[in-house]
């Protein structure tokens, strides 16, 4: 299952990381995450990787001074993980 959120997220994620990665070095692993995720076999694991992802981002915090695209990454993966658990 992945949807445009998803999406979204995974074709930011390594944009984000090259440009924010030197001060917000959790940008990597919220990559790596959000790369696994669109992986079919992880279905299983996905409650597993959103705590971490929740864990890593502060809850989907976003810091001041970031980009848009930083914020829509972190807009898009908090809305695919709340539809997860609706």
């Amino acid at each position: 299952m992945t949807n445009q959120n998803l999406r979204t997220a995974a074709q930011l994620a390594p944009i984000v990381e090259r440009v924010h990665g030197g001060h917000h070095p959790e940008l990597t692993r919220v990559r790596e995450i959000t790369h696994e995720l669109q992986q079919s076999y992880s279905a299983a694991r996905r409650p597993e990787l959103f705590a971490e992802l929740r864990e890593v981002t502060d809850n989907y915090a976003i810091p001041p001074g970031v980009c848009g695209a930083f914020e829509a990454t972190y807009q898009a993966l908090e809305q695919f993980d709340r539809e997860l658990a609706a």
